[in-house]
């Protein structure tokens, strides 16, 4: 402000047409003080003529250096001032600028740094959810692959149940076969015994018949004698019949127990279930149906007779 209050008073008293002394330094655009321009008024004196000239008073030499001193005192107070006054807004402005820097600087690496988190969470989301796909891939493979085991193993438990089921109805039929032919021996042996009773009894009364035939017989020739010749005829009759019938009785005892597979051996091979004692060793081998009833033949037993 000072400056520029300098320089209009310098044109507004140029635009007069005064004349000036050493007070104002052209260089420095007015930059002088009041007490220059004082100086400077009581230095030079304006005297107006008649013929519109100017007139200088001329001051001493000592006089004039003096102001040159004071000027050039209050110049270097002007720059050092000025020089100040320019250092400060530029230092200022340094240390706004680098503020303004650093913050710059702050906020790049604030959002470098926002921005690789970023980045790294999508890559970590990614390779999670690679990571999850993989394991629900040998999952579902292990999950499958065991379903199918115990597919397996339900149905190789349902094989076993129903072998073991038909296991157990084979047991019970075999043990009821068995109990079966517990019985039916049980029943021959009763069979046998009664067999044995009547042949027993049979042969009591063959012998029985002979002894009373001979007695007969004895008393028949001993009344002859004492009758007569005649009556011989009629006992001789009488002991032939006896012992026809006894040999017939015999035969039919062996036609019984023959083998009616060759007619010749002993039948010892009971037939089942008809149960007919009609055949051989060798002849039961060969046959397939019973010889006496033409039953089909399921199994056969060897009877022990003595």
């Amino acid at each position: 402000m000072a400056i520029q209050a300098a320089h209009g008073y310098s044109e507004n008293n140029i635009g007069l047409g005064l004349g000036f002394g050493y007070g104002i330094n052209p260089l420095l655009g007015g930059g002088g003080s009041s007490q220059d321009l004082i100086v400077d008024n009581a230095c030079c004196g304006v005297g107006v003529n008649g013929s519109n000239g100017f007139c200088f008073d001329m001051q001493p030499q000592k006089l004039r250096q003096h102001p040159q001193h004071m000027q050039q005192q209050q110049l270097q107070h002007q720059q050092q001032r000025n020089q100040n006054l320019d250092s400060m807004p530029f230092s200022q402005s340094l240390a706004l600028q680098a503020e303004k820097q650093r913050q710059e600087i702050d906020h790049y690496i604030i959002s470098q740094n926002e921005r690789l988190r970023l980045v790294l969470q999508e890559q970590r989301k990614q390779q999670l959810e690679v990571l999850l796909k993989k394991i629900e891939i040998k999952t579902s493979a292990l999950l499958r692959q065991k379903d199918e085991e115990i597919a397996k193993a339900t149905n190789r438990t349902m094989e076993l149940e129903i072998l073991l089921k038909k296991l157990e109805m084979e047991s019970q039929a075999w043990q009821r076969i068995a109990q079966e032919n517990e019985a039916m021996v049980f029943s021959l042996n009763n069979s046998l015994e009664q067999l044995k009773e009547k042949a027993f009894c049979c042969f009591n009364n063959g012998v029985e018949d002979a002894e009373s035939c001979c007695d007969v017989e004895e008393e028949e020739t001993e009344q002859n004698r004492v009758i007569g010749i005649g009556f011989g005829e009629s006992n001789n009759n009488c002991n032939y019949t006896g012992a026809a019938e006894t040999e017939q009785e015999q035969r039919s005892t062996k036609m019984v127990m023959v083998c009616k597979g060759c007619n010749s051996r002993d039948s010892c091979v009971l037939f089942l279930p008809c149960r007919h004692l009609c055949a051989c060793r060798a002849c039961e081998a060969f046959l397939d149906t019973c010889p006496v009833c033409l039953t089909p033949k399921k199994a056969s037993i060897e009877a022990l007779i003595f």
